[in-house]
């Protein structure tokens, strides 16, 4: 065992620490160090508070954002040779009410078990991200090891919540002659309660997944012929959510049909089911009836969100 006093000059004053070496390991107040570096004890890095974006340093650690505007932290650009960081780690918390944005630098990405990678992670008021360099150069060079906050409910931007408000108008779609199924998508011109990073679109009625991960939907309308001519009674009506409806409308995630209910007739689809970014769920309906060859929809909604990865 070699005993080595150890002398530094920090912040002014000279202090004292003893360190034990024992096979390459190296123990601050332990004789007995079980790692390459062993702290029997507490130890600090550095706290510092911005208001505003700007690169982080090498001299960084914990960073807490505390301004009522958005901002941006960029990470530090990967190093090649002497002097990569592999391993480097930095906190940043969210104590401001904005949005803290934290950006890979320049084409280098960050992991964040979504896919490929992305440029730039964002953390909602309240939340706090730990980062680890992987000692690339390209490509996804940071890993997002966690995302959370003390708060159990997650933030909506971090899981697309949307909700539609329940339409007012009429939307009519082409009856169902013989044995045949057609469908017409539902759209929602009366817009949204809520659009988290406007993953719906209002006009064509698709949620669009922003992430990979599973998804919860739901979805209601009421078959409603009582302003069609003649009010012609429903054979039957069939509720759908569909997944991919643009080039697959035949891939029916679940649905709800009613057969012989008149001419009025409310129902609702509900579902989770697993999306691959840039793929998209709609509700749609499909109806027969007794006279003529269309029919009406009202006070269709459609609400959900992301529920895991």
């Amino acid at each position: 065992m070699k005993k080595i006093l150890f002398t530094a000059l920090l912040a002014g004053g000279l202090h004292s620490a003893y360190l034990s070496a024992q096979a390459g390991y190296v123990g601050i107040g332990t004789d007995s160090p079980g790692s390459k570096l062993t702290v029997n004890g507490a130890f600090a890095a550095n706290y510092r508070s911005v208001t505003i974006g700007g690169l982080v340093g090498a001299d960084d650690y914990y960073l807490a954002y505390s301004a009522n505007t958005n901002g941006t932290l960029t990470l530090p650009a990967g190093i090649s040779g002497s002097g990569n960081f592999m391993g480097r780690t930095y906190h940043f918390k969210n104590t401001g009410s904005a949005v803290l944005r934290i950006a890979a630098n320049g084409t280098e990405l960050i992991d964040n078990q979504s896919g490929a990678g992305v440029s730039f992670v964002d953390i909602p008021a309240g939340y706090y991200g730990f980062f680890i360099s992987k000692g690339t150069l390209t490509g996804t060079t940071w890993e997002l090891i966690l995302l959370s906050n003390s708060n159990s409910l997650p933030a909506a931007s971090s899981n697309y919540v949307f909700s539609t408000v329940p339409t007012s108008t009429r939307q009519t779609g082409t009856a169902t002659p013989g044995s045949s199924y057609i469908q017409t998508e539902f759209n929602y011109p009366q817009g949204t309660v809520i659009n988290s990073g406007n993953a719906l679109n209002t006009t064509n009625g698709r949620f669009t997944a922003p992430t990979n991960g599973y998804y919860m939907f739901y979805g209601s309308t009421q078959f409603d012929n009582g302003l069609v001519p003649g009010t012609p009674t429903f054979g039957f009506v069939v509720l759908y959510l569909v997944k991919n409806y643009a080039t697959t409308p035949n891939n029916v995630l679940v649905q709800s049909f009613l057969s012989n209910p008149g001419a009025f007739a409310g129902t609702n689809v509900s579902c989770i089911t697993y999306l691959n970014a840039g793929e998209t769920v709609s509700m749609s309906g499909a109806a027969s009836v007794s006279s003529g060859n269309v029919y009406q929809v009202v006070l269709s909604s459609l609400y959900g969100y992301k529920i895991a990865n």
